[in-house]
């Protein structure tokens, strides 16, 4: 029994023995493996983990540099990062990681990186703004994040579904973009613009809104760009009736877009208020239109800090007579400054003036003001005399002043100072400059009673005029002033010498035969002084002295002749003229 015993026990412990010793390799790590056989990241890079499992030494091989393994080589098994830079493309690339054990077969992990995708993209997708502020406060910005050249349209929504599209960027829509730059040096990665935005007022009583696009410039980019829009709201304007209380709303408001100093108490009636007048009962206008009684008759606005034309509420001011904007802040600085066209619907509008604002152009609807009968336009940055100031567009004009129109206190050489846009320079000596024809187009202004032309830069000699008729018995003998041209026109024999052989008028152009008051000195003219001027019935009345002959005196004209008239062409005195017009003699005094 024991002898059984002995034999089992020894069977069992060879069979442990035997099993201790088996080299089966079910647990035991043979050649190399990866736990996955690709990936894929994003534009933008970034890391991702793989697993190694090895029972041997083995190498990572990378077939593009925008792609690291870390760590490249090993013993055993290990945990690898991958690393994938940022890509600066819009396409698809491609990586290869082969992992190299020793003495067995590789194994190939894929890298695929996705490219930017073509987008255009805006900081903010709404704006709210006011319906006015002062011109530097209406501005607004946006970044635009890009990685193709887009452009910026607009498509206007007015409350109450009117739509306007497809506004380019240069339409004259209420909001309008600057120009911008665009660095798309970085391939196809996004690059941040950021874009300025100014805006209009809004002088309507109704919201409004615009809707700005960004979208590609290129055809190629259109189809798979993501674009973007910009919502501009924009508040409505205080709604202004034709009544006082609408003239109040608009003067208030005129004043604030201007900048004007004037101040005014607006718990004060109208009555009160500064430089406004109102019309009243006495007026014999109201005994016939009623309705002008307590409406506006006349408003003032001096200095003035603005870079923009009248603002559009001055079209509110249905019964305005007269109007003066006075007193701009930097003038010399402004360019190509319109008037704008807010003025040019007032049908009651007789007395303007708009003096040193900046302004430089006249709008075309200008001539609409037939009713005028006083215009200044004095010390503006006028380069030309805007063509439609004739006698047919403004039949009722009486005065007109357009003097020192030059934009630098100080021009002594015109022959050699290179500034730009000096003012309103005249070349008399040329009958085929434009700005000549204009002014002698003013010499031939029959009611013109006020013609001013002092301190600008017409140059040259005053020209003679012989092609405007001279005066005829008829005009001499129906004019206002009666027995004080006999003599002027008959000599001795007065209105009774039908030919008028005796006298100086027959002989002399009838160049502004009404003007009571004329005056262009301050110039740059030299030479001689024409017959219309010496002969005129007014001439005393002109104090020709100090409003004709005295020029800038010394100083260059822009053909290098120094400025003064011949000193033969200027009279001693008044003596020779008194002869003609021996009634405006005055009167000595004992």
């Amino acid at each position: 029994m024991k002898s059984l015993l002995k034999i089992a026990f020894s069977i069992f412990a060879g069979m442990c023995i035997f099993a201790a010793c088996d080299d089966s390799d079910d647990n035991t790590v043979s050649g190399l493996s990866i736990d996955t056989e690709e990936i894929t990241l994003g534009a933008e890079g970034g890391t991702e983990k793989v697993n190694v499992a090895a029972g041997t030494k083995w190498v990572a091989k990378v077939d593009q540099p925008w792609v690291q393994v870390m760590p490249a080589n090993g013993v055993g098994s290990a945990e690898c990062t991958i690393v994938v830079d940022t890509t600066l493309s819009n396409k698809v690339r491609h990586a290869a990681i082969t992992f190299m054990p020793e003495g067995a077969a590789a194994q190939k992990l894929e890298v695929h990186q996705t490219g930017y995708g073509k987008m255009i993209g805006v900081s903010k997708e709404e704006v709210e703004i006011p319906n006015m502020a002062a011109l530097d406060k209406r501005v607004f910005y946006v970044s635009v994040t890009a990685n193709v050249p887009f452009k910026i349209e607009y498509e206007e929504d007015i409350e109450g579904g009117v739509n306007t599209f497809a506004l380019n960027a240069t339409a004259k829509t209420w909001v309008q973009n600057d120009n911008y730059e665009q660095n798309l040096t970085a391939g196809a990665r996004p690059r941040t613009t950021k874009v300025r935005f100014t805006w209009n007022m809004n002088t309507d009583p109704q919201k409004r809104n615009m809707k700005v696009k960004f979208l590609p410039l290129n055809e190629e980019d259109k189809e798979k760009t993501q674009t973007a829009e910009l919502l501009v709201r924009q508040e409505a304007s205080p709604e202004i009736k034709d009544t006082r209380e609408g003239d109040s709303i608009a003067l208030i408001i005129i004043r604030e877009k201007v900048r004007s100093m004037t101040t005014w108490d607006t718990s004060e009636k109208l009555d009160y208020w500064t430089g406004v007048k109102l019309w009243e009962k006495k007026d014999p206008e109201v005994k016939a239109k009623p309705e002008l009684l307590g409406r506006v008759r006349s408003a003032e606005f001096r200095m003035l800090a603005t870079k923009e034309s009248l603002p559009a509420e001055v079209a509110k001011l249905t019964y305005v007579e007269s109007l003066t904007f006075y007193g701009n802040e930097n003038t010399m600085l402004l360019y190509d400054l319109e008037l704008g066209s807010s003025v040019c619907g007032l049908k009651y509008l007789k007395n303007l003036a708009i003096n040193a604002y900046g302004i430089s152009k006249l709008p075309d609807e200008f001539k609409n003001l037939s009713s005028l009968e006083k215009l200044d336009l004095s010390s503006n940055n006028f380069e030309e005399i805007p063509t439609m100031l004739d006698p047919e567009n403004f039949p009722n004009l009486k005065s007109l002043s357009f003097t020192n129109m030059q934009r630098y206190s100080v021009v002594t050489n015109l022959q050699t100072d290179t500034r730009e846009h000096l003012g309103l320079v005249i070349n008399l000596n040329s009958s085929y400059d434009k700005n000549t024809i204009a002014f002698k187009k003013l010499l031939k202004w029959d009611k013109l009673e006020r013609l001013s032309l002092t301190g600008n830069l017409i140059y040259g000699q005053l020209p003679d005029m012989k092609d405007v008729p001279c005066y005829t018995l008829s005009d001499v003998t129906t004019s206002a002033l009666g027995d004080t041209l006999k003599v002027a026109w008959g000599g001795e024999l007065g209105f009774e010498d039908t030919t008028g052989e005796e006298g100086i008028l027959a002989k002399t152009p009838r160049v502004l035969p009404n003007t009571k008051v004329f005056a262009i000195n301050l110039n740059f003219l030299s030479g001689t002084v024409p017959d219309w001027i010496k002969n005129h019935p007014y001439y005393s009345k002109w104090d020709p002295f100090t409003f004709i002959y005295t020029q800038e005196d010394g100083k260059i004209d822009k053909t290098g002749k120094v400025v003064g008239f011949d000193s033969d062409a200027i009279p001693a005195n008044l003596d020779k003229y008194y002869e003609w017009y021996p009634m405006r003699r005055p009167e000595k005094v004992e």
